[in-house]
């Protein structure tokens, strides 16, 4: 039965000593966000990549004379693609550059990948090239490390047989008119344990337990791509602080009815007027005058 992302994820978050649900991700950059920022508002930008279509698989055993490496040629797994796809939408996603473009090339070193995109002639303000890079083990902290995309097995008197999935990335980003100055480089490196063998003796991949080390690989690529457009202040900026809301307005006490004055314990009222269509009191035009007798 094929693993879902799902059920990888769900196995991975159970270990305790791979955070992040299952990605051990470690990061660092050199960079001055805030003039990268400024300099490459509104400039163009290409996406290229040393990343081939092979897995470096490694193979660790009781003691160093155990160890064997070896390569799995995948371009059905389009780790390349993802990779480029990716940091291409995220740097779209962030609205700063008059335009994103992805070339691909076929070179493995930055030099060479350099020459290669002066010689296609791509018109571009900056580049931003992705590599493998060393790494060190953060799962077995073995002698050997991590490189660039690969599985890595350790299997101790071919016991207790482990397979990881690793990632470690580099991104720099260089002005192609002077030649690759640098303007800032980030690295990120994750490491995730898979739920069954990977690797065969020689090394070779286990094509039986693939999926699950492929899917891990997808959610690693997606993770560190993101870490490294955000270590290089590329990222989507984030929505503007909020105001903060004005003061209430202050209520106005209520206005006290005026008492009444009181005689004799007994509040006074008004008297009644007399006028059209109200009876005059008892005695009214009764008069002590001598006239009105």
């Amino acid at each position: 039965m094929q693993t879902t992302r799902r059920q990888l994820l769900a196995h991975s978050a159970a270990l305790p000593f791979l955070p992040l649900a299952g990605l051990g991700l470690t990061a660092c950059a050199t960079v001055e966000t805030t003039s990268v920022q400024s300099r490459l508002r509104g400039k163009s930008i290409t996406v290229i990549s040393t990343i081939g279509t092979t897995l470096r698989l490694t193979w660790r055993g009781t003691t160093l004379f155990n160890n064997e490496f070896g390569e799995a040629f995948v371009p059905d797994w389009g780790y390349k693609e993802q990779l480029e796809n990716r940091t291409v939408e995220l740097l779209m996603a962030s609205g700063r550059f008059s335009s994103v473009q992805r070339v691909t090339i076929t070179a493995t070193r930055r030099e060479e990948a350099l020459k290669e995109l002066k010689e296609l002639k791509t018109p571009t303000d900056h580049v931003l090239l992705i590599s493998g890079a060393p790494s060190a083990d953060s799962v077995w902290a073995t002698r050997e490390g991590f490189f660039g995309l690969g599985l890595a097995q350790r299997s101790i008197l071919q016991l207790g047989t482990e397979s990881v999935a690793h990632a470690s990335l580099r991104v720099d980003l260089l002005v192609p008119s002077t030649f690759g100055t640098v303007l800032g480089e980030a690295t990120v490196s994750t490491a995730q344990r898979v739920p069954a063998p990977a690797l065969l003796r020689g090394p070779r991949l286990n094509d039986d337990n693939a999926a699950a080390a492929r899917e891990s690989l997808k959610v690693q690529v997606d993770a560190a791509v993101q870490s490294l457009v955000n270590q290089l202040g590329l990222g989507k900026a984030g929505p503007a602080p909020l105001a903060p809301p004005a003061p209430p307005k202050p209520v106005p006490a209520p206005t006290a009815a005026p008492k009444r004055p009181l005689v004799n314990g007994l509040p006074v009222t008004s008297p009644n007027v007399e006028g059209r269509g109200i009876p005059a009191p008892l005695g009214a035009g009764v008069s002590d005058s001598p006239l009105g007798r």
